[in-house]
């Protein structure tokens, strides 16, 4: 009797421990910590409570769980009295830790009898604390907040194994490593299957996490000493090959303005057809304006050479149709500089400083003509460039403004997005590249402290197809434990910043099209024709079309041979449907 009673004791003091590392892996999820110093006690109180675990659960002295529970004492004491330990300290003994706990739990899973249910439990819990182990040791420059993370993900699962454990040894007694019962037996499956899942996503994202294929600027992107502070002027140029058929691409270093109007080099990619039958009045020149692909330097859509013509919608068929294509990498994105990202006026200025770089590297081949388009951010750019082309380059003809699917309405953008994936992930290059254009902005005022490093982090990504969109978007979805302190719309100065770069506030001298995607969930078609309506009361002469059953980034390939033959359309002054006056 006595025996029975101690094992129901131990099996109940099972249970509170694991109990208790729930409720810690549960409050690590609703209150982060974004210090070493914070999340050092919390650690260390995890994994003294594993430890004690695997000794109340220990059949003997020398049992696997025996070692696993000193061990793990052995780093919950050391977390306890190490002097100021780093976020790199912490991960190191929480790492080790795991992978002991991974090496014991291989040996209980070899000692289990062949025909054992509990031996695929027993190898997914070995397997899943040692790709755990390895994530937060592979993890760069791992946060206090990623680390926290990790804790409370590992402390939800591992507690409740426990729990599970102790609840099968209270209602059947049974001191071994047994389950009698579907209950635990399906329990302790499900429990292993979750852990083993998290475990190979954490070392995935770990694995990738920091990694960029996209090459650094070079000295090609070196502003020189002293250059030409001429708007458009050419600084330098080299042929980028293979790039497209029938035309000849460079890569190009020229000279536009910063935020503050002062000189700045700019770099980006000029294509010009090889056809020598040049019309008489000249090529028309195409500016081609990006969408989003980061904010940092090493994000310049010309460092990606002929690889960059898959995201170049459209550009065999404006190459064929005889356009000069000028596509600036915009202020800060390969040459030197900071990129003002979404801020209108300075990628109107890299936009407009392009075609004049490409009229001056064509050779005479080019007219005065021009048009531009681009996409999401592009859209954004290209509208603000019509905006501006007037006032900043009057010898310049405008003929026409595209934009697919473009940044318009940005507060409502915002707030359509606030939460979401992709919306954290724009949010933090805004909030990062605004943070270090604008005097009066500090993130520190809208983020939350303890994602301020993510933020950082994010802010020096691209955007990726490859394997590193998995670091990109692990940083995104970790955001969604907390971002924003309070609303960016409504938030001074953040809101009125947001309004002034916001399109639409002046008009567009020439004809413009906006094309939307219906099933767009970043920018929203809703959200898209309000816009529109807002520019129809304005009086600005603009067609806009709907592509049924396409998202955001399908737009550009749903309508490129209908933008192209738009665009080009505009160069012989046809007319074009205005839906201002038709709807």
């Amino acid at each position: 009797m006595t025996g029975h009673r101690g094992r129901s004791l131990l099996a109940g003091a099972l249970v509170v421990v694991g109990a208790l590392l729930v409720a810690l892996g549960s409050l690590l999820l609703v209150r982060h910590v974004g210090e070493p110093a914070g999340l050092r006690p919390l650690l260390s109180a995890a994994l003294g409570l594993a430890a004690v675990s695997q000794l109340l659960a220990a059949r003997q002295v020398r049992s696997p769980r025996m070692v696993a529970g000193v061990v793990w004492l052995v780093a919950a004491t050391a977390m306890a009295v190490w002097p100021d330990p780093t976020s790199a300290v912490l991960a190191w003994l929480f790492g080790g830790a795991l992978l002991a706990g991974g090496v014991v739990e291989l040996v209980m899973f070899a000692r289990l009898p062949v025909a054992s249910n509990l031996r695929f439990a027993a190898a997914a819990g070995a397997v899943t604390h040692l790709l755990l182990g390895g994530a937060v040791l592979l993890w760069p420059s791992i946060s206090a907040f990623t680390l926290g993370v990790a804790l409370s993900v590992w402390g939800l699962l591992f507690g409740a194994r426990i729990v599970v454990l102790g609840v099968d040894r209270l209602r059947h007694g049974h001191p071994m490593e047994v389950a009698t019962g579907r209950w635990s037996t399906g329990a302790r499956l499900a429990g292993s299957l979750g852990m083993l899942l998290v475990a190979i996503l954490a070392i995935g994202a770990a694995a990738f996490i920091g990694r960029d294929s996209t090459p650094e600027p070079g000295p090609f992107y070196a502003a020189p000493a002293a250059f030409d502070p001429t708007p458009g002027a050419v600084l330098r140029s080299e042929v980028i090959d293979p790039f497209v058929e029938g035309a000849t691409a460079y890569r190009v270093l020229y000279t536009s303005r910063d935020l503050a109007g002062a000189p700045a080099a700019v770099s980006g990619i000029i294509i010009v057809p090889d056809d020598a039958d040049v019309p008489e009045e000249g090529r028309p020149v195409l500016a081609f304006t990006h969408g989003t692909i980061g904010v940092a330097r090493s994000c310049a859509p010309s460092l990606l050479g002929g690889a960059y013509v898959e995201q170049m919608w459209g550009l065999e068929a404006f190459v064929d149709a005889g356009w000069i294509i000028a596509a600036p990498d915009y202020l800060g994105l390969g040459a030197e500089g900071v990129h003002p990202y979404l801020v209108g006026d300075v990628a109107a200025v890299s936009t407009l400083d392009a075609v004049r770089a490409a009229i001056d590297l064509a050779d005479g081949q080019a007219s005065s003509r021009f048009a531009v388009a681009g996409h999401s951010q592009g859209g954004h750019a290209a509208m603000f460039t019509g905006q501006r082309a007037g006032v900043y380059a009057p010898e310049l003809e405008l003929v026409a403004v595209a934009g697919l699917a473009p940044a318009s309405e940005l507060a409502a953008f915002i707030e359509a997005n606030d939460g979401t994936t992709f919306g954290n992930l724009l949010g933090a290059y805004a909030v990062a590249a605004w943070d270090r254009v604008f005097d009066d902005i500090d993130a520190a005022d809208i983020v939350d402290p303890v994602v301020l490093p993510i933020v950082e982090r994010l802010a020096d990504a691209c955007v990726a197809t490859g394997p590193e969109a998995v670091s990109l978007l692990t940083d995104a979805e970790l955001l969604q434990l907390g971002f924003l302190v309070s609303p960016i719309w409504e938030t001074e100065p953040w809101a009125s910043r947001i309004a002034e770069n916001t399109p639409g506030n002046d008009p567009i001298d020439a004809p413009l099209l906006i094309v939307q995607g219906t099933d767009d969930v970043l920018i929203r078609a809703d959200i898209q024709r309000r816009f529109v309506q807002r520019l129809c009361a304005l009086g600005q002469q603009l067609e806009y079309r709907e592509v049924p059953g396409v998202g955001h980034l399908g737009v550009d390939d749903a309508a490129d041979d209908d933008v192209v033959a738009w665009l080009t359309d505009r160069l012989t002054s046809d007319p074009t449907v205005d839906t201002c006056e038709t709807d």
